[in-house]
């Protein structure tokens, strides 16, 4: 069974006409090249597996959500995590990959490596190096390396395991204690390809037996912000379980998108992970501020809620809310206007939808009566066939908000003059004002009248 699950290159004839591959990590195997910020890379480059800069980024924009290696989580970027990108246009430079310090290799059959090759490409082929302190070389084989069919539907980019034996060494004096580099040397004319990691590999799975592992819950805390002063929490963190381990803590900063992380070392009943926050009171409405931490085991730990932090909860009302005219009625060719006014200033934006609504006495304005690059720039509609607004596109809506630390905000909507002898124009909106739960609060209905300009 064991080399259908371990990234052996081996499947059950029964799985035709199915192609299954698998890969590894850990278990049974020696930790060789593992890139990190810690690794110097000549030949190619270190880069992120989660990063919002292309330039840092191992793969960017929608090609990265589909993988499962550089798959986002909570935090862009992700620190600890890492691959080595290689690119060539002809064949014979190496990328060569030197960790911090030697690695050895000692006691393993064959060296494991984790490849991507880009998706809908086959023959990527690239000789296996491996250099020790003292210079001495020893080039175990070659790997080659397919894509994955790629589609719309597919993850392609994922990575193979490639075993080349160690036994090369052996001639070459290499010594297997104290390997200082990796070179991959592409014998293909241009490409590209990852590298994730590299293993020792030998045969065999490691004795069973229970983990005793430390066990890292973060809970949530919700608090009321009061009138005035400050108060100092703390986020509930439990460490329960045996022995110690690493997390990657990370704490993102609210309102914003920095985020800061540090690997932390928990055991129970330590108080490693401590985050104090401070939440300041006032009298001015706003929404619920959320001062959250995550963690991420990196080894030795299991986590269970992954997620929490102290919420502070907002205890103020929201301001009294009116929307009144400032043109309501006008010739046609200028715009109708109304004001959205709060009777104090908040913290939070105070967001209203303006629907448009059907008339049930005279004639309504339509879309060949209002400035078609509005019409198009705000409801995506054209103007034509002429149509009532309130029936141009179903819940056709204006948006209006009053952003934090101002009394008001305008809406409009822009006429145009048309030239045609018309009657009397009018339009009906209805204010519907939410709050910060995003629960809708009835305002005023709201009328424009238009006259004919001709």
């Amino acid at each position: 069974m064991r080399p259908l699950l371990d990234g052996s290159d081996r499947r059950a004839p029964s799985a035709d006409p199915a192609r299954v591959l698998t890969h590894a990590v850990g278990v049974n195997r020696t930790s060789a090249f593992l890139p990190d910020t810690s690794v110097a890379v000549t030949g190619g480059r270190l880069c992120a597996q989660v990063h919002p800069d292309p330039a840092r980024a191992c793969l960017d924009g929608e090609k990265a959500e589909v993988s499962p290696h550089f798959a986002s989580w909570e935090a862009s970027p992700e620190p600890g995590r890492d691959a080595v990108a290689m690119s060539w246009s002809k064949p014979g430079t190496p990328a060569r990959v030197r960790p911090a310090k030697p690695i050895s290799l000692a006691g393993a059959e064959a060296l494991a490596l984790r490849v991507i090759a880009p998706p809908n490409t086959t023959g990527t082929e690239l000789d296996v190096t491996l250099v020790d302190t003292k210079g001495r070389r020893a080039t175990l084989g070659q790997a080659r390396v397919d894509g994955l069919p790629d589609s719309a539907r597919t993850a392609s980019y994922w990575a193979r395991e490639i075993r080349v034996p160690l036994s090369a060494a052996v001639p070459a004096k290499l010594d297997l204690k104290h390997v200082t580099a990796l070179e991959l040397t592409p014998r293909t004319g241009s490409g590209r390809a990852w590298l994730m990691d590299t293993w020792g590999w030998r045969p065999g799975t490691p004795a069973v037996r229970a983990a005793a592992l430390p066990r890292v819950d973060i809970g949530r805390l919700a608090v009321k912000e009061g009138n005035a002063g400050e108060r100092t929490y703390r986020m509930p963190v439990n460490v329960s379980g045996k022995g110690s381990g690493r997390v990657r803590l990370f704490v993102p900063k609210p309102g914003t998108d920095e985020v800061t992380s540090r690997v932390v070392t928990v055991r129970p009943g330590s108080s490693a992970i401590d985050i104090p926050v401070t939440v300041k009171g006032n009298t001015r409405y706003d929404y619920d501020i959320s001062h959250d931490a995550f963690v991420k085991a990196v080894r030795g730990v299991a986590v269970g809620s992954h997620r929490g932090g102290v919420t502070a909860l907002n205890d103020d009302p929201m301001p009294k809310v009116s929307v009144t005219p400032v043109k309501d009625r006008v010739t046609e060719g200028p715009q109708l206007t109304w004001r959205m006014s709060l009777a104090q200033a908040a913290d939070a934006d105070v967001m209203a939808e303006v629907a448009f609504q059907p008339l049930t006495n005279g004639v309504e304005l339509s879309t060949m009566d209002v400035d078609p690059r509005w019409l198009e720039e705000t409801f995506g509609e054209s103007p034509s066939p002429a149509r009532p607004l309130s029936r141009m596109t179903e819940g056709a809506a204006l948006y209006v908000s009053v952003p934090p630390g101002t009394l008001s905000a305008e809406m409009s909507v822009p006429t145009v003059a048309d030239g045609i002898s018309e009657p009397e124009e009018s339009l009906k909106l209805q204010v519907t004002i939410y709050d910060q739960a995003g629960e809708p609060q009835p305002g005023p209905a709201l009328t424009g009248t238009v006259r004919d300009g001709s």
